[in-house]
């Protein structure tokens, strides 16, 4: 049986330094594309392969949650919702806002194009709401084409990853749950046509991007082969080894959103998961601890190196120092932006889990109100209309002077 108790095994620790590892590529590939002249094309761009690793990642985690939290029979849609809003905007709102702040300031200094067309209020409030970049039904008509607010560029990712989470979620509880079906039905269809598209098609035209629902369904796939079979951790380890190592060779810049390059990274997660299951990789706390220390603020540096570094590339700088320095400075950022914030996600949780149950509550109480009012003015009406009709059988007195 898989498990990703950290009391047991490494699995969920690798999986952990797995998420800081793609952030750390696509926070590294930028720099270096901005600053310091570029990758060899003979191999995979790391920015790009980390946007791979990262949905290959998502399809692991959330069909594993997805299963194992609805062995509760409390737990259903309405708080698999909670529990995403609140890991994703945690991190999303603070981002924007330093979006918000770096832009405003370059802005200031630098009439950037590609910043100032997508930097006003109705492209922010579509980026909250997950709709930028929109690929479906209505595509065709441009007032459903939104570009990411401002500098923030790596958000593309971010809404295909919801619609995904949603979609995937109504379709798993309208199989577990027939009575959420008429609830869930629309939810399924508007938040299905962001991952369709993305089965054969890519976002760009470049092809980047191409068939990220398919990385994902790998990822849980990876999954459910990983509940079944057990292999020697030794014998994992180095097909793990060798699944990378094909990835390198085999995958050159551009080809990162092939499904044979999705292959590779899903082979090698599988192998990772099966070498850690039965034995301990990191013997050092100090070593884990700041591993899942850096996976705790990896969305964020996610969301705001990009931001962070094309402000720096339109002042003018340039350089491999600049590059190493821009790392840094992203990563001091987002961990500070990070630990009241993103850090804070299962907290933030039980909060809106708190409200939804109260505000429920509040509901059904008025509810109850109003119809114990309504039934007490029903049975008024029906006593006067009672009162009026024995009035009405009484016979009339006729009073002499």
């Amino acid at each position: 049986m898989l498990s990703l108790d950290p009391r047991k095994n490494d699995t969920s620790l690798m999986l952990d330094l797995l998420r800081t590892g793609a952030a750390q590529m696509v926070c590294v590939g930028h720099a270096v594309i901005f600053f310091a002249g570029g990758f060899n094309e003979r191999w995979p761009l790391p920015q790009n392969a980390g946007v791979a690793l990262f949905f290959i990642l998502s399809g692991f985690l959330i069909t594993y949650t997805l299963v194992e939290r609805s062995k509760n029979p409390s737990y259903g849609f309405g708080t698999f919702l909670i529990e995403r809003t609140a890991r994703i905007y945690s991190g999303l709102i603070p981002a924007l806002a330093l979006v918000i702040i770096v832009d405003g300031i370059v802005l200031h200094f630098v009439n950037d194009p590609s910043i100032s067309a997508a930097y006003d209020l109705r492209t922010l409030l579509v980026n909250l709401a997950m709709f930028e970049g929109y690929r479906g039904s209505l595509s065709e008509f441009s007032i459903t084409q939104w570009r990411q607010f401002g500098s923030a560029s790596p958000l593309w990712t971010l809404a295909i990853e919801w619609h995904i989470y949603l979609f995937v979620a109504a379709i798993f509880f309208m199989g577990m749950k027939t009575s959420t079906i008429p609830l869930l039905v629309p939810v399924a269809i508007l938040f299905g046509q962001v991952p369709s598209h993305h089965i054969f098609y890519p976002f760009q035209t470049d092809g980047v991007g191409q068939g990220l629902f398919i990385a994902w369904l790998l990822g849980a796939y990876v999954y459910f082969i990983s509940r079944r079979i057990r292999i020697h951790p030794l014998a994992a380890a180095g097909m793990a080894v060798v699944a990378l190592a094909y990835y390198l060779l085999s995958t050159h810049a551009g080809g990162e959103y092939k499904l044979t390059s999705y292959l590779a990274l899903a082979i090698f997660i599988l192998f990772l998961v099966q070498a850690s299951q039965a034995t301990r990789i990191i013997g050092s706390p100090r070593v884990a601890t700041a591993i899942r220390f850096c996976a705790g603020y990896s969305f964020t540096l996610y969301l705001i190196h990009h931001t962070l570094m094309y402000a720096v590339l339109l002042l003018g700088y340039r350089g491999s120092t600049v590059a190493i320095g821009m790392i840094l400075i992203s990563n001091v950022v987002a961990a500070a932006m990070a630990i009241p914030t993103e850090m804070k996600h299962k907290t933030i949780a039980r909060f809106l889990s708190r409200l939804a149950t109260a505000t429920a509550e509040e509901a059904r109480r008025r509810s109850a109100a109003i119809l114990n009012l309504s039934r007490r003015c029903v049975q008024r009406c029906r006593v006067q209309e009672c009162d009026k009709q024995e009035e009405a059988k009484k016979p009339s007195t006729i009073r002499h002077a």
